[in-house]
């Protein structure tokens, strides 16, 4: 079985190609919205692997937190595609997609907050366990707002505010990933026996005013030649 994944979150375009067993192929554009660019690389990701939209058996599709447009983006054009070629689609979310990426670097009894950079001096943060398990709802907060949050408990951190959060909480030696990166293979084989739990969960995770998660309107005005 093959998936393409999908991850426009935070305006990185980032196309997976998957199988049962392996990561099959990346590509990622950081410098066009994904609007422009997602169709391309999708593509360009089959065309590399010499495969067709018919060698798709499934989709998956990182739904936020994240930037509000490029959200939007990656679920419409995902859900327009699982349409188009009759195969299903899965939503995970970012900020569970990257603990399920780390499952193997936790240990019994452990917690982990994920804190991703949002936009000025925000982070969207989440609790879970080592079982990969949200034991706290997604939030959008600063720093000082978290540390009320959590800085009384013994955590390890995940994520690109990892570095920001863990040194205010006094915690850095417990940093275990500083990137958003999100592996798609791992979050794949940690699902597959509940793929059931992701179908059709393509509901984007908005934490903010969708206007305060847009960039600024430059971004997406066409660059004349």
């Amino acid at each position: 079985m093959k998936f393409l994944c999908l991850d426009t979150t935070l305006n990185n375009c980032s196309i997976h190609i998957i199988s049962s067993q392996k990561e099959l192929l990346i590509l990622s554009d950081k410098n066009q919205p994904p609007s422009d660019i997602i169709p391309r690389l999708v593509s360009d990701a089959l065309l590399d692997l010499k495969l067709t939209s018919t060698d798709i058996d499934g989709i998956v599709v990182a739904t936020g937190p994240g930037n509000f447009t490029s959200l939007r983006v990656g679920i419409s054009f995902g859900v327009g595609l699982a349409k188009a070629i009759a195969v299903p689609i899965y939503g995970v979310s970012s900020l569970e997609g990257l603990v399920l990426s780390h499952e193997k670097s936790l240990k019994k009894n452990q917690k982990f907050l994920v804190s991703i950079k949002a936009r000025g001096e925000d982070y969207f943060f989440q609790l879970f366990d080592n079982n990969s398990i949200a034991f706290s709802k997604p939030i959008k907060a600063n720093i000082n707002k978290a540390k009320e949050l959590y800085s009384d408990q013994d955590l390890f951190f995940l994520g690109s505010g990892s570095r920001d959060v863990a040194i205010n909480f006094n915690q850095k030696e417990k940093i275990i990933c500083n990137e958003d990166d999100i592996n798609f293979f791992e979050v794949y084989k940690n699902i597959k026996e509940n793929l059931l739990n992701y179908k059709d969960n393509v509901w984007p995770l908005y934490l903010a005013d969708p206007v305060a998660e847009k960039k600024d309107p430059l971004w997406f005005a066409k660059k004349k030649n």
